[in-house]
This record gives structure tokens, C-alpha cells and sequence, in this order.
């Protein structure tokens, strides 16, 4: 669990899938064991007529035939019980082992990590390896078993005596009544444990998913450095974002003594427009701005000779409605090729 007191907020998504490729999940090993053992309880019963018409013939075989005695055939005897054994068994594993995946991926899903197998030297410090021995896991871990060791215990001496009380009689009944002794007390046996095992399973299921959580805890710092990290610091993220709009003003400041008109409101906006006759279909906004900008883009403007004309209900249209690098609107094409008109005629390129 988080032993850091500053450990207090909830792990981020990130911070649960770094965890999960290093394998720490929340994972209980008692629920394979309470679905293996339930699981087999029903398979037992399903598989029961099978398995006793394949036993009653193993015993009918056996005993009937008294060439099993001799030392030579021992080995035919051994043969046959071993493809018994395998004809009974085999379907039941293949079960069990499919319920043991199953029980382990719903838990935590598909994983595999070859993090979780890398030694770590940190556990070979002693003074740490005291400290986890008195630790709450420990406790827990102790406690859990104790109770699994008293609980099976009890469940395993009270069939014992069962089985020891009616065993005496089995001298004196039919092979049949043999097999049925043999898997009352076997499905008896499974169904007792898988009923110990499910409780103790639930609980060790609720504790890991509460460790699990108190393990990936993180602190407030944490979290910030993260973010910091997958989101990039705020104050040079701020500073870039600053020098990138710097650049852009430049760029913008340096297209104004390119331009061939300024129209300004005259004091709060000032847009600049361009216009290279056949090779542009309609004029282009260079540069814009308001108030400072607008002061900066005149003062250029009046310093390489760009014509400036006051038509303030233009001069906000064209700030609102275009911007720089775009075209202007249709809407715009009379007002500006009158302002045009006019100067060009001013510079004498119109007769």
C-alpha cells in the first residue's frame, strides 16, 4: 500500500496503464481456485454416468481376470489403468484449465509483462524485507490462510471419519455400490471446499482491489509533473505561444510597405490591403490590427510612402469579417475599387 502520507489522490489513467505494463493488477489468487473447484463440482455431476459405466468395466475387467496377479502381466495392468486414468481425467483438465484462464483474464484482462519478471534488487534489502514482514499484507496474508487451514480442516476430518465409518462395510457390497461410495464422497469433498473457498475468495478479492488502489495512489506533485510531462509545461508552453505570435506579428509588419492602401477608422483600426492587378482576383488583407497594432501598421504605412484612408465603418467591416492572407468578400469589391480607383489615379497609373 502507499506508505507516503502525501500519497493522497487517486492514480491517473496514465499512472493505471504504466502500473499494468509493469503487471501490477488487481488480481486474487483464491477466485482460480473457488471457479476451479465450483466448476468442478458441476463437472463431476455432468460426467458422473460416464465416468461410471468406464469405471464399472475398469473393475469388472480388473477383477475378473486373475492373469492380473502374475508379475508378468503387470505391465498390461499398468497399460490399461493408465488409459483409464487418461480416458477420465483428460476431459476434466482441459475444462479446468480453460476455467483457470477464464477466472484469472476477467479479473484483469490479457496481460503479459515481462517487467513483472525482471529481478528487482531493491528486494534484497533486509532492512525493507523486515518491514514487509510486519506489514498489513503480511497480516492479512497470514490471516486468510490460518482461516483456510481451519476451515479445510474441519471439512477434511469430518469426510475422513465419514468415509473411515463406512469404508468397514465396502468388504461386503457390490463393485457398483463401490463406485457409488467413490463419487458420493468425491463430489461430497469438492462441493465442501468450493463452498469454504468462495467467501474467502470474495474477501481476498475486495482486499486486493483495495491495495491495488492504495499502491498506484499518487501525490498532488505527482500529478502536476505528469501533466507537465504528457501536456508540456504551462510557462513555456505560454512562452512559445508568445514568440510564435511575436514571429507573426513580423511577418504581418514587414507585408505593410508591400501594400497598397491602409484603411483605417482612423484612431482604433487599420487594415491593410494589396492588390496586383491579373494576378490576383480580388485584393488581399496583408495586415490588420487595433488600437497599438493599428498605430504600428500607420506609422509603417506613413514611413514607405503606403496611402492611408480614413473610412471607419469599412475599416471595422474589413477587421471583422477578413483575415490576414484571405481575400476580401464580394461584398467588399465597390467600396475598395473606388479607394483604388482613386489612388491610382492619384499616382497617375489612370488616366
Amino acid at each position: 500500500m502507499a506508505k507516503d502520507p502525501s500519497k493522497t489522490e487517486k492514480a491517473t489513467p496514465r499512472r493505471r496503464q504504466k502500473a499494468r505494463e509493469e503487471g501490477q493488477v488487481a488480481k486474487s489468487q483464491d477466485i482460480p481456485i473457488a471457479a476451479t473447484l465450483f466448476v468442478t463440482f458441476l463437472v463431476l455431476i455432468a460426467y458422473i454416468p460416464y465416468s461410471y459405466n468406464i469405471l464399472s468395466e475398469y473393475f469388472r475387467h480388473t477383477f475378473s481376470d486373475p492373469l492380473y496377479l502374475l508379475p508378468e502381466e503387470n505391465g498390461g495392468f499398468v497399460s490399461y489403468t493408465i488409459k483409464v486414468i487418461l480416458i477420465l481425467l483428460s476431459p476434466v483438465f482441459v475444462v479446468l484449465l480453460a476455467v483457470g484462464i477464464f477466472s484469472n483474464v476477467a479479473q484483469f484482462g490479457f496481460l503479459f509483462s515481462s517487467k513483472a519478471l525482471t529481478p528487482k534488487i531493491e528486494r534484497l534489502d533486509v532492512i525493507k524485507g523486515l518491514g514487509r514482514l510486519v506489514s498489513l499484507k503480511t497480516a492479512f496474508e497470514l490471516v486468510r490462510n490460518l482461516l483456510k487451514l481451519l476451515f479445510a480442516s474441519a471439512v477434511g476430518y469430518f469426510l475422513v471419519m465419514k468415509i473411515i465409518n463406512e469404508s468397514f462395510n465396502m468388504s461386503f457390497i457390490p463393485i457398483t455400490h463401490e463406485i457409488y461410495f467413490l463419487f458420493k464422497y468425491t463430489l461430497m469433498l469438492v462441493l465442501a471446499f468450493a463452498l469454504v473457498s468462495i467467501p474467502i475468495a470474495v474477501i481476498d478479492f475486495i482486499y486486493r482491489r483495495w491495495e491495488y488502489e492504495e499502491n498506484i495512489k499518487m501525490s498532488k506533485h505527482e500529478i502536476k509533473e505528469e501533466r507537465k510531462m504528457y501536456e508540456g509545461n504551462p510557462q513555456i508552453k505560454a512562452a512559445i505561444r508568445k514568440k510564435q505570435r511575436e514571429m507573426a506579428m513580423m511577418r504581418m509588419m514587414a507585408e505593410v510597405p508591400k501594400a497598397d492602401v491602409v484603411i483605417t477608422n482612423p484612431d482604433h483600426y487599420a487594415v491593410a490591403l494589396i492588390y496586383e492587378k491579373g494576378k490576383m482576383n480580388a485584393p488581399k488583407v496583408v495586415a490588420k490590427g487595433k488600437n497599438l497594432i493599428a498605430e504600428k501598421i500607420k506609422e509603417i504605412a506613413k514611413r514607405h510612402d503606403v496611402p492611408i484612408v480614413e473610412d471607419p465603418p469599412l475599416a471595422r467591416a474589413l477587421y471583422a469579417s477578413v483575415e490576414v492572407g484571405d481575400f476580401i468578400p464580394e461584398k467588399f469589391y465597390v467600396a475598395i475599387a473606388k479607394i483604388l480607383a482613386r489612388i491610382y489615379k492619384q499616382k497617375g497609373l489612370l488616366s
